[in-house]
């Protein structure tokens, strides 16, 4: 049977007041492991909250000299860019959560908020799918040595199309891996800690080395798109990083997932 967005329709989403803080927000993404958030205003949700919205702006001139703890998540939430129905088509919803760079968008039911479609919930669309994966895993993609800055990170996050990159030695070797998560982390911890003074010299210093997760999510061969979506489902994976001997050769996450259910879903599915 042909499932449809509302098989895989968060329905209990957190939701906090756009007047909370912001560390509020950051404390309940990293504990529930969500890529996003509801944020509602006088009782009614308008938008959301991700890691990539906070890391969009943290970087940002104007709020480098500002601590953390002061920030809200005003500043932060994201509109609704599109809305989903309970009738949206599988395929439309992967080639806006593609084409608007969301992590989720939400379903209404006229005015009624019925829950978010996520960029990972996604995953369960295929995760009986027998498509060898090498035909969908991402092989052109970015690479970070350690001592990379973790702003140059930032900027490949946010601007190379990626959710995930490897980060590896000279020789190539895999060594770490960094997501929106770990260096937005990395960067709040720097802006709560180092004075504001020392701030400009020492970001410089920052290195990859310090934010990036060193559990690292391999795979080697090519494995099906089914079994490669239960392993990123059960173990709350933000992709798989694909290896050949001491060699990456490619990137599988939710976004290559999406791309492919836009290429080879039918229009009405």
């Amino acid at each position: 049977m042909k499932m449809r967005l509302t098989d895989i329709l968060a329905k209990d989403v957190p939701v906090l007041n756009k007047n909370r803080p912001l560390l509020d927000a950051l404390d309940m993404l990293n504990k529930k492991g969500l890529e996003s958030i509801c944020i509602s205003n006088d009782g009614k949700i308008v938008g959301t909250l991700s890691y990539r919205d906070v890391l969009f702006r943290i970087g940002t001139q104007r709020l480098r000299a500002v601590a953390p703890e002061s920030l809200y998540i005003s500043g932060f939430v994201s509109d609704f860019p599109a809305l989903l129905s309970n009738d949206t088509p599988v395929r439309r919803a992967a080639k806006l959560l593609l084409e608007l760079s969301s992590q989720a968008l939400p379903m209404f039911y006229g005015d009624t908020f019925l829950g978010l479609v996520y960029r990972s919930g996604m995953l369960r669309l295929v995760q009986d799918s027998q498509v060898g994966t090498s035909s969908i895993i991402r092989r052109n993609f970015p690479l970070l040595r350690p001592h990379e800055r973790v702003i140059n990170a930032r900027k490949l996050l946010l601007e190379g199309g990626v959710t995930i990159i490897p980060v590896v030695n000279e020789d190539g070797r895999l060594l770490g891996v960094v997501t929106e998560k770990e260096i937005l982390n990395s960067l709040i911890e720097f802006h709560k800690y180092v004075p504001e003074k020392h701030q400009k010299a020492r970001i410089r210093q920052l290195s990859v080395s310090t934010a990036m997760k060193v559990s690292i999510p391999t795979v080697e061969g090519d494995l099906s798109l089914g079994e490669a979506s239960r392993r990123m489902i059960k173990e709350r994976l933000p992709g798989l990083i694909i290896t050949e001997p001491s060699k990456v050769v490619g990137i599988l996450s939710p976004e290559e997932v999406l791309e492919y259910i836009v290429g080879s879903f039918p229009e009405e599915q």
